[in-house]
Formats: C-alpha cells, structure tokens, sequence
C-alpha cells in the first residue's frame, strides 16, 4: 500500500509492483502528479545534470543522506526516464534538466504508464482519514480507514503524501499526523525554497527588476550560506532562484539571528573600488548605471546618502567606503517569507534516525516506510527535490520487495 501518488510515491508503486508485490496505490486527488505538473515553472525540472552533497539539507546525519542517494546513481535515474519510460530530456543552461517538450503531461504520463504496466492498482479520490497497526505478533497488518467509510488492510505501507507545501496540489500534512500516530517524531516544519519577506517595504519600489547576485548569510557574526544566481525584487521583498535558495535559513526560529548581504552582480560585478576611485567629471550615478539597473543604481546611491550627481572627483572616503557597503555588502533585513501557499518544499520531517538507512523502513513500526518530502531531507532549487523524491520511492519498492522474498 503506498499513501500518496506524487513523485515519490509513483517510484515506490511502480518498484514495489515490478518485483511482484501486491501494490495498491491512494490518492487524494482524482488525478496524480499534481506537483509535477506545476513544477519547474509548469515545465518540470525533473532532475538536476550535477549533484553535491552540499545541494541538500538535513538535521539528521549527512552521512546517512549519502548512503542513500548512492543507492540510485543521478545518471541511473535520469536513464530510467529516457530510456524505461521514453521521454527525451534536455539540459539547460543553469544545469537543469527538462523534457525536450517542456511539458510536464509526458512526465505524469510516463509515470502513470509504468505504474499500469507494473500491475500496480491506482486509486484516486481516496483521502485516507486514519492508519493503525493491528494484530498479534507475527500476524500483525495496517487497517487504512478512508474518508468515505471504507477499510483497507495491508502487510506493508508506505507514507509518500508529501509535506505542506503548495497546498492547492493537495499537500495538507496528514502524513505527519498518521507518522505521529504511529508513534514517530516530526522534526519543526517550516517552508523551503520560499519568497521571502523584505522589512524596508522601499524595496518593493524595484519589482519586477532581476539581476544575478551573490547571497551571504550570516549568524553570529560568521558566514553559515552563500549563494549565487538570479535575483528578482517582488513587490513584498526577494524571490528568484537564489533567494529560495537561501531561504531555509530564516524559516527556523534560529533564522531570527541570520542576516542576509547581497553582492549585486555577483561574482561576475566589476572592480567597484577601482572604478569610484578613479576620479573624474564622471558621476556616481552615471558608473553605477554602466553596469546595473536603473532603478537599483539610484536606490544604492540613495541609501549611500549621496547625490546622484556627485562626481567620481569630489567623492569623498567616507561617501565611497559607503557606496561600496551597498554595492557588495548590502543588508537585506528578512521579516518573514511568504508561507507554504508559494514553498516548493517542506523542511523537516520524520528524522532520518528513526527509519533504516538501506530500506527507509521504520525502526519503530515493522513494514512501515516512508518516502519523498514527508523525510527530513530538503533539496535547494533545480530538481533535487525530485531526484529526492525519485530516489527515496525507488529504495522503498525495492525494500518491499526484498522484504517479501525474504518471508
């Protein structure tokens, strides 16, 4: 039995089923894949072309994510959906990876054809509204109890009903009560890869303005983030992929202490320095406006206290160093992020330490297994959320069915 037919839980039934086990998939939603389809700007980032470890986040053991994300090589997956399911994929400049047609359909297809060809059964419109354990040692099973009054009973059950985020594509975080339930422990929730909240409403005046920008957190003083891509002001504060990025890091209460710096332009930005001190009827706003926007050039200048006008030969020291600090060191006060309605993931979930690493079996609960965002593993942005997803699924079918032979 797998709860959730989302990208985790599609992997899980589709192994489970290939290896011969009895595999009933539930759905909440009268169609599956809903996240998918929204993905990627509604062209699905299925995959990341390259993967670190560092590209992924946990409060629980590094090591263990490792073990686990070796268990299914990035080029083995990304050849499960080329060649096994026959959709032609494309990287993108930003190391992404894509369907050739930009269509999200042919990966939900894809999925769904598989899971059909394995014999795995699909139910949709199935909201579970309770999971058990029942039974005497050594006879033990699930009774599943639906909203609609019907009782399923299974042998193994794996929870893939993802996490909170996105709500509208049927994430409601049941699969953390039914963990609970089960007597598991739930690390803090909060959103990921999400919009954040700017506190000087003035930034908002440079919506819609994108520029590449490096990202600094700081905490206590010491860099803990740093990262670099494309940056975009929203009329509530910060978005683009490298502010989701960074966004974890003002989600937990610690985040309270975390202050964000902006490097415009990243490290692709001119020698400021060099060029202000050169002097010269040049004024600031003029060399600003060589290399930035507009509208974040005057803004620069207006929170330097400078006159726009001020020629590079009349700058003073003080004015300079000013002008530098907003230039490669500017502060971006965070007060908030705009929740789970825009996240593209949860952070946090079931710990790591209380399931198996080589089967992400429970430790607490025999034939109880867990895939996908319900984990306490969180991916940055560019597909490795999926390949989280894809991996996770695909370990737990193969425990399902590694676990049935061995009975």
């Amino acid at each position: 039995m797998v709860v959730g037919a989302g990208a985790a839980g599609l992997l899980a039934g589709i192994f489970a089923a290939r290896g011969g086990a009895r595999t009933l998939v539930l759905e909440t939603r009268k169609s599956p894949g809903a996240k998918i389809r929204v993905s990627g700007g509604a062209r699905c980032n299925v995959l990341p072309s390259r993967m670190e470890w560092a590209d992924f986040h946990t409060r629980g053991s590094m090591n263990t994510v490792r073990n686990l994300l070796q268990s299914w090589p990035l080029e083995d997956v990304r050849a499960f959906f080329e060649v096994e399911l026959g959709i032609p994929l494309k990287v993108e400049d930003t190391g992404k990876v894509f369907p050739v047609s930009d269509d999200p359909r042919e990966v939900v297809v894809g999925l769904l054809t598989a899971l059909e060809r394995s014999g795995a059964a699909l139910v949709g419109n199935a909201r579970v509204a309770g999971l058990r354990r029942v039974g005497e040692p050594g006879s033990e099973r699930f009774e599943i109890d639906l909203d609609d009054g019907r009782a399923i009973a299974a042998q193994c059950v794996c929870i893939a009903t993802g996490g909170l985020s996105l709500p509208k594509t049927g994430s409601d975080g049941r699969g953390f009560d039914f963990a609970r339930d089960l007597g598991h422990a739930v690390t803090p929730l909060h959103p990921a890869l999400v919009p954040l909240l700017a506190e000087d409403g003035r930034w908002g005046e440079l919506a819609g303005l994108s520029l590449v920008t490096r990202l600094n957190v700081l905490r206590d003083g010491k860099k803990v983030d740093s990262q670099a891509g494309d940056f975009l002001f929203t009329h509530k504060g910060f978005s683009g992929p490298v502010a989701l990025d960074v966004s974890w890091n003002f989600a937990a209460p610690s985040g309270e202490r975390a202050r964000m710096e902006a490097a415009w332009l990243g490290d692709g930005a001119p020698e400021w320095e060099a060029l202000l001190s050169r002097g010269g009827r040049l004024t600031v706003s003029a060399i600003l406006r060589e290399h930035l926007p507009r509208r974040l050039a005057l803004a620069l200048i207006a929170r330097s206290g400078l006159d726009p006008e001020t020629s590079l030969a009349s700058l003073s020291r003080e004015g300079r160093k000013r002008l530098l600090r907003e230039l490669c060191q500017c502060e971006l006060l965070v007060a908030g992020n705009e929740g789970y309605r825009t996240a593209e993931v949860t952070d946090g979930g079931v710990p790591l330490s209380e399931l198996r690493t080589a089967t992400l079996e429970s430790r607490l609960v025999p034939g109880l297994y867990f895939a996908g965002e319900i984990v306490d593993v969180c991916g940055r942005i560019g597909g490795f959320n999926f390949l989280w997803a894809w991996i996770s699924g695909h370990k737990v079918g193969s425990a399902v069915v590694s676990a049935r032979s061995a009975q």
